[in-house]
């Protein structure tokens, strides 16, 4: 489907939710206390995550970064007797929630649809570590998961890359500066309504759906001022994808977003800008969604669906075996 002129027609599932979230009446976002506004982010993430799917194995280990060790959660798929193909993520939660913990049946769902080794990583978080130290966590974290696939079960010589929100811009910096720097080679990158440009925009998906919708205006000020307590943060090499002078040769990419999301249109001239520099770009917008439906895998069928094909469309890139 393309962009429309006037609101969607909201999923029902999704509608169910807004009107529990707003019969729960909650101060706003910038009244509340930091650690409250994560623990409230970590309850919801996990509660509409549902159980966690069956895999493997699950092994925590820690990369080593630009200001200490780096926490990294990492999946192998059932009946994985050889190496497979390594697929690293990057949570969303605007740069100042979310978890390795709070995307575990994401992950766990993800590994399960791909047949790879998936690996989350728990980057550093604004506004304790604004801009660039979350980028620089991520690629910190991504060198030396392609440099040690083998200790994980991986086979990092076939490498996917991939993130939801803020952790969908972090991935696509990530794969700008693999490209630049000549790192690991990259061949897929997955991005969830991914966070590329920062700030207010002026995109009619904003003007449509900032309020209402779960991720409001309000929000999304909030996430920015953590993020970037300093205005200049935003020119810093690799902190927004999107201020890349080009996008010529970066990895085929696959597109997933809510319709009913203030960030899809950043997202989609994205997609666009990927096109019109020769990057293969496969796009899927899903009706009547919401931003941050692709971890509500529980209560929103079309979020199960997402995963799962995100899942499929990375384990083909790779050449994984699928179950």
């Amino acid at each position: 489907m393309t962009r429309q002129e006037a609101p969607s027609t909201l999923d029902p599932q999704a509608r169910a939710l807004l009107d529990r979230i707003a019969a729960l009446n909650r101060p706003p976002i910038d009244t509340m206390p930091l650690d409250e506004i994560r623990a409230l982010f970590e309850e919801m993430f996990t509660r509409l995550g549902g159980p966690p799917p069956a895999v493997g194995n699950v092994l925590e280990v820690t990369a080593p970064g630009p200001r200490g060790s780096i926490p990294v959660r990492v999946y192998t798929p059932e009946g994985a007797h050889e190496a497979r193909p390594l697929f690293v993520y990057f949570h969303g939660g605007g740069w100042v929630c979310g978890s390795r913990d709070s995307y575990d049946s994401v992950c766990r769902l993800l590994t399960r649809g791909s047949g790879c080794v998936v690996a989350s990583v728990d980057y550093r978080r604004a506004p304790e570590h604004p801009a660039p130290e979350p980028f620089e966590d991520c690629y910190a974290a991504f060198e030396w998961l392609a440099g040690h696939g083998a200790e994980l079960g991986a086979d990092a010589s076939r490498l996917a890359i991939g993130g939801d929100s803020a952790g969908g811009g972090l991935a696509a910096s990530v794969a700008l500066k693999a490209r630049d720097a000549n790192g690991p080679k990259i061949a897929h990158q997955l991005l969830i309504y991914p966070a590329v440009s920062g700030g207010v925009t002026r995109s009619e998906s904003y003007r449509l759906y900032s309020e209402g919708y779960l991720l409001t205006a309000d929000r999304i000020a909030f996430y920015d001022r953590c993020h970037l307590p300093r205005r200049e943060l935003a020119d810093v090499p690799y902190v927004f994808a999107a201020r890349a002078e080009t996008l010529r040769g970066l990895p085929p990419a696959s597109l997933i977003f809510a319709e009913c999301d203030p960030i899809r249109d950043e997202g989609l001239d994205y997609a666009d800008r990927l096109r019109a520099d020769g990057v293969p770009v496969e796009v899927r917008i899903y009706p009547g969604m919401i931003h941050a439906f692709f971890s509500f895998i529980d209560i929103f069928d079309q979020g199960r669906a997402a995963v799962t094909h995100a899942g499929r469309t990375v384990g083909k890139a790779l050449g994984a075996v699928v179950a």
